[in-house]
């Protein structure tokens, strides 16, 4: 059980939490939801103890643990390692004890992780996430909020999660699923909190909201039923998607493009690890990519670009790695795009979004094709491909399928992503 009452926290002249009051009891799951930059992660972060509330009061009935979107592992050290690091139930000192509980302790909390011995820098965007939970059940905790625990997982993977918060919810565990995929969220909620502008605005049973309705409430305008078209194509470039389980060559992929076509536009999937430099401001950031730097220059292009992409920021000289992780990405897609790039390598360009920044993401990257741009876009979001792409490709095992039209590869996916021919 947690209880949140009248909590407030401000980054300089910007309130990201602005009086809000919250209980979630044992064994309950909530989920909270919002546009980026709605206050939704700062909450949280207040709730499980890393930042100060400016003002209100936080009380926990027990350890609170936050599985953060952005991953807090050590890349140099092992899958058991990073386990023993924070964990004092583990015994062992040596290699192989450790690896033997951090096997006993993935075999408990139900999520599939294979191999212990590999290194963090191995792992793909997906088993980083799950050994995050793993991380974070082993704790214990009486309170568990995850923070787009989806947004790299595939639907296999999504449903093994969900069955692991459930159990942890029986088991009298009170879990907070922050998401901006509106569906999982009336899969797996009982009660919806909706957060904007850093206050909750609204709260629902699960069984009484829908997807247009939650939609609505988020962005206060309306969202059509079918998710809008975005900007009409004409005849232009290709929007070719590889699509596949997370682990079979994506990020090898994208890191060998980046390599080869430095020039192209590079959209990376690992926002704060490749896309912006955190400590560095947002027209710093925009700036990465010139020739020659002019503070003032710089300062006026990023006033102008923080308004032209609805960047949530207190201006331009704010940092970026204070911007929430929706208007980062917003930083990187202005900053490459701006050069009306030929080519463009999009990972996972919607990872973490909500519903209206994904939008604004598909219109660009529609625009850009519609206006001759070549773009490869890396996905293991399904609908995102077909919503997007003009041909599919499967990647399995570092190897490529042949072009399938969507038409084909609606039939097709499936088997092809299991690696059945």
């Amino acid at each position: 059980m947690i209880q949140l009452a009248h909590v407030t926290r401000t980054y300089g002249a910007t309130r990201a939490v602005d009086d809000v009051s919250l209980r979630i009891e044992r064994g309950e799951i909530v989920a909270l939801v919002g546009e980026n930059g709605a206050g939704k992660t700062t909450l949280m972060r207040v709730a499980a103890g890393e930042i100060a509330a400016d003002a209100g009061t936080v009380a926990a009935g027990g350890r609170v643990e936050l599985v953060h979107q952005h991953f807090m592992l050590v890349n140099q050290l092992t899958i058991a390692e990073n386990l023993a690091l924070p964990h004092p139930g583990f015994r062992f000192t040596t290699r192989r004890g450790i690896e033997r509980e951090a096997e006993q302790t993935i075999a408990a909390s139900g999520i599939e992780l294979r191999d212990v011995a590999r290194r963090v820098a191995e792992l793909s965007v997906g088993e980083r996430s799950k050994l995050e939970l793993i991380k974070a059940i082993a704790r214990k905790p009486a309170t568990l909020i995850l923070d787009e625990p989806t947004s790299v997982l595939t639907p296999t993977e999504t449903e093994e999660l969900f069955r692991v918060m459930r159990r942890l919810a029986d088991a009298g565990t009170a879990v907070v699923f922050i998401s901006h995929k509106l569906p999982e969220v009336l899969a797996i909620a009982q009660r919806i909190v909706v957060m904007r502008n850093g206050r909750v605005v609204a709260e629902s049973r699960a069984a009484e909201a829908n997807v247009v309705s939650l939609a609505n409430t988020m962005t206060q305008s309306p969202f059509p039923p079918s998710g809008g078209k975005g900007v009409e194509r004409r005849r232009g470039g290709e929007i070719l998607a590889i699509v596949g389980v997370a682990g079979n060559g994506q990020a090898e992929l994208a890191a060998k493009l980046r390599d080869e076509q430095p020039n192209a536009a590079h959209i990376p999937e690992d926002r704060t690890r490749d896309g912006i430099i955190a400590e560095l401001t947002i027209a710093e950031n925009l700036a990465l990519r010139n020739e020659r730097w002019n503070p003032r220059d710089a300062a006026r292009h990023a006033e102008r670009t923080i308004a032209l992409y609805s960047i949530r920021a207190s201006g331009p000289l704010q940092r970026a790695g204070d911007l929430s992780g929706g208007n980062q990405q917003k930083v990187i897609l202005a900053r490459e795009l701006e050069r009306r790039p030929k080519t463009i390598v999009a990972a996972e360009p919607t990872r973490g979004l909500d519903i209206e920044a994904t939008r604004f993401v598909h219109e660009q990257l529609r625009a850009e094709a519609a206006n001759g741009a070549s773009i490869l876009l890396i996905t293991s979001d399904l609908d995102e491909a077909f919503a997007l792409a003009d041909a599919i490709q499967v990647i399995y095992r570092g190897r490529l399928s042949e072009r399938l039209s969507p038409a084909e590869a609606s039939e097709k996916i499936g088997r092809l992503m299991a690696g059945v021919a």
